[in-house]
């Protein structure tokens, strides 16, 4: 993330914005039973709304932590999806200044970002991918970038950790690059699928999601260093991540039901990458 980008949601997580969101304590929930209030970003296979139910990985994620909940402590907790996002930057900001609500997408674990949230365990690790037109070159290294992508531009999720990726590419192989900055995935991947000579890079799950709906794109064979930690935020005090340190640990991670719910949401071929 970028500095400038940190600076301006320090300043807006302190001048007094409104709570969108509102939800229970953890507290009043081991107590008495209560609601878990989720907002949410969407990205396909993980958090989306279809036929007006929210599904994805997540979703099944918030309902084994429900059940985990009654069984543990014997309270009954209701999973609120209380409304959705749609530009990533704004949803880090709501996070930010909504207590005892739930951030739920794949936000990247990052020592910049503890200082503003904080975050139950990861969830998922999650590889970063350059992603261009079907018709683009193909790159063996970012050192032929320069060349074959002569008059490329690029656009990346604002407020993401993918700028810092780009960034790079601009400062060490292209120079002239072009950059512009998406409210989402989604929305950038549909001017790329139009676009041959704009390029991006998103997470890996976003590249499935564009493989199952027939995007004209390709995956380039770049490396961008080890896979991310995806997790939940949540308002630096809220105490939800107590509760969460005893649901979501690596053991939860490696049984049965969790590898499942990422196989029926992502397909069977992101079990291999999963650590």
């Amino acid at each position: 993330m970028k500095n400038c980008i940190i600076c301006v949601l320090l300043l807006l997580a302190h001048v007094g914005v409104s709570q969108k969101y509102t939800g229970d304590s953890w507290a009043k929930v081991k107590a008495n039973g209560g609601t878990l209030t989720v907002f949410y970003y969407e990205q396909a296979g993980l958090i989306y709304e279809e036929d007006g139910q929210v599904k994805g990985a997540c979703a099944d994620l918030l309902a084994e932590f429900k059940a985990f909940v009654q069984k543990k402590y014997g309270k009954t907790l209701a999973i609120t999806y209380a409304g959705k996002e749609p530009v990533f930057s704004e949803f880090l900001i709501q996070a930010q200044n909504c207590k005892d609500v739930l951030g739920v997408t794949n936000v990247t674990i990052t020592e910049e970002r503890k200082k503003l949230v904080k975050f139950t365990p990861a969830f998922l690790s999650n590889p970063v991918v350059m992603i261009t037109h079907k018709d683009a070159p193909t790159l063996l290294g970012l050192s032929e970038i320069g060349e074959k992508f002569k008059g490329y531009s690029a656009e990346v999720i604002a407020g993401s950790t993918h700028t810092k990726h780009i960034d790079r590419i601009k400062k060490e192989y292209i120079s002239t690059l072009k950059i512009s900055y998406g409210p989402s995935g989604g929305a950038i991947l549909k001017k790329l699928s139009t676009n041959p000579k704009l390029f991006t890079i998103l997470d890996f799950t976003e590249y499935i999601d564009a493989t199952r709906k027939n995007l004209p794109v390709k995956r380039q064979n770049i490396e961008f260093g080890a896979a991310e930690e995806l997790a939940f935020i949540m308002h630096k005090q809220s105490d939800w991540d107590a509760v969460w340190k005893e649901f979501m640990t690596p053991e939860y991670r490696r049984s049965v039901k969790y590898r499942k719910i990422i196989a029926n949401n992502l397909g069977t071929a992101f079990l291999s990458i999963l650590k």
